[in-house]
């Protein structure tokens, strides 16, 4: 029973064929082919490849110009290169005449052959490119000079810069950094039509410099700036990345006419402000380390990469600083709390928590209520008083004690400094505003009562008994102060 043979069988039959075809041959190399066909300039050859072979007519004719094949004939060539899509094949060339005229064509050419570095010599590496030695600079190794990079037994492909004969042979000079160079621009033209400010893109770290680090983009390069490379004050480049590694970009800027690209590499991770507004809202309170110092107020740590700021004003607990490096060092830990935060300017305020206000537990503040304070600040008029975390009196200058004079602000601050504890009596509440005085002064207000309503009570007695006042020195005579 015969079989028809399907399309796809059909298709199986030629995919299998063309699978145990070569895909192409070295310069030098020696192959058979059979001749398929004779024309006036070249013997047409099967090589068993994708191309056919052409073999110039001259290579297989005898001296006395008689051909040296026919249709059918199998023959032995040398891979000479490629001539119009085809595989050009030499039959009278020595392999080494074979080889000079390959190195020779793509010098002429300008195309890339292939070669393998063989060892590395003085000022660069020797390479071997269609089974010549020749010579690769340092400099046209690569793109970039990368610390570690391995070139010894690999391949790569190069473009011939200097090709020439004196009495020590022929002399080949490669370059594969001009290979590199011109994929780039290639790769470039690409880059131009993806890229966008605003886009994450993956690169290669090529060098780091002072001021930041490129990186390879493929086909253009970007630089980080120090400021780009970490959300973390102070971070070094080298303790981020290092050459050769792999990281993804965020791109900040582009500039194709000026061939500048700017990346940032935090931007790549997020901003943890935005994780930071979510974990410390207002009024959090939390311990913090110092991270930085300046003039106007010291920078506390909330998440790597996100910092609030104390102003100095609320550092001194009443005392005037000249810089918060009086009572704060870098490094140091320190309990605070968020006191606003400005989302437009992506700014913390935040305020130092003083753990023995913390403790203060003044139950109801009412006249009459003795409670314990600690001095916030001393002002002309009086003491200002903590009582609570959100609870502050004033122990005006006239309940301290203290006689009038020119020296009162002075002797306030002696007796009162600023952190010290005080132990004070409410002297009135109005609204928000406490009013203190001393437990010596409350004393002897209220003993000066009690003598007021002794006399009025008296005189009430004697208005009652005699129905007439006697002498107000008769009544205070009986009264025992």
């Amino acid at each position: 029973m015969d079989k028809k043979v399907t399309m796809a069988d059909f298709d199986d039959l030629i995919n299998a064929q063309m699978s145990s075809y070569r895909g192409g041959f070295n310069p030098g190399d020696k192959v058979k082919g059979t001749v398929t066909d004779i024309n006036s300039q070249y013997v047409v050859l099967d090589v068993n490849a994708k191309r056919e072979g052409l073999v110039p007519l001259s290579d297989l004719t005898l001296d006395n110009g008689t051909l040296r094949c026919a249709i059918g004939d199998t023959v032995d060539v040398i891979f000479a290169g490629m001539q119009n899509g085809a595989f050009l094949f030499s039959g009278g060339y020595a392999k080494r005449q074979v080889v000079d005229r390959t190195l020779a064509d793509a010098y002429a050419n300008g195309m890339p052959i292939e070669g393998t570095v063989e060892k590395e010599i003085n000022g660069g590496y020797e390479v071997t490119v269609a089974g010549q030695r020749a010579f690769c600079p340092y400099s046209q190794i690569s793109l970039f000079r990368q610390e570690g990079a391995e070139y010894v037994g690999h391949k790569f492909n190069f473009l011939i810069s200097e090709y020439g004969e004196d009495e020590r042979g022929v002399n080949v000079i490669v370059s594969r950094r001009a290979v590199l160079e011109k994929e780039r621009e290639a790769q470039r033209q690409e880059l131009v039509e993806d890229l966008y400010v605003g886009m994450i893109a993956s690169g290669t770290v090529t060098r780091i410099v002072d001021f930041g680090v490129f990186v390879d983009l493929g086909g253009a390069e970007g630089l980080i700036p120090l400021k780009e490379i970490s959300w973390t004050r102070d971070t070094k480049p080298e303790d981020v990345v290092k050459p050769g590694d792999q990281v993804d970009v965020l791109i900040k800027d582009l500039d194709w006419d000026r061939n500048r690209i700017s990346l940032s590499l935090r931007g790549a991770k997020g901003d943890p402000w935005n994780d930071a507004v979510a974990k410390f809202p207002q009024g959090t309170v939390f311990t913090g380390k110092v991270t930085h110092i300046e003039p106007f107020g010291a920078f506390i740590e909330l998440l790597p990469g996100a910092e609030g700021l104390i102003p100095v004003s609320r550092l001194g607990r009443g005392r005037r600083l000249a810089s918060p490096r009086e009572v704060l060092t870098e490094g140091q830990e320190l309990l605070v709390e968020v006191d606003s935060i400005d989302v437009d300017r992506h700014r913390f305020s935040l305020k130092p928590v003083d753990e023995r206000v913390k403790a203060l537990k003044p139950g109801t503040i009412e006249p009459g209520a003795k409670m314990e304070g600690i001095v916030e600040s001393v002002q002309t008029f009086g003491v200002f008083v903590k009582l609570a975390e959100d609870k502050t009196g004033l122990l005006h200058v006239s309940e301290t004690g203290i006689p009038k004079g020119t020296s009162q602000f002075g002797k306030m601050e002696h007796q009162f400094p600023p952190d010290s504890k005080v132990e004070v009596v409410v002297k009135s509440v109005d609204g928000n505003r406490i009013s203190l005085t001393l437990p010596a002064e409350w004393e002897k207000a209220q003993n000066a009562e009690e003598a007021n309503n002794d006399v009025s009570t008296w005189l009430d007695d004697q208005k009652k008994a005699s129905g007439s006042f006697s002498s107000l020195g008769d009544a205070f005579a009986s009264l025992k102060l």
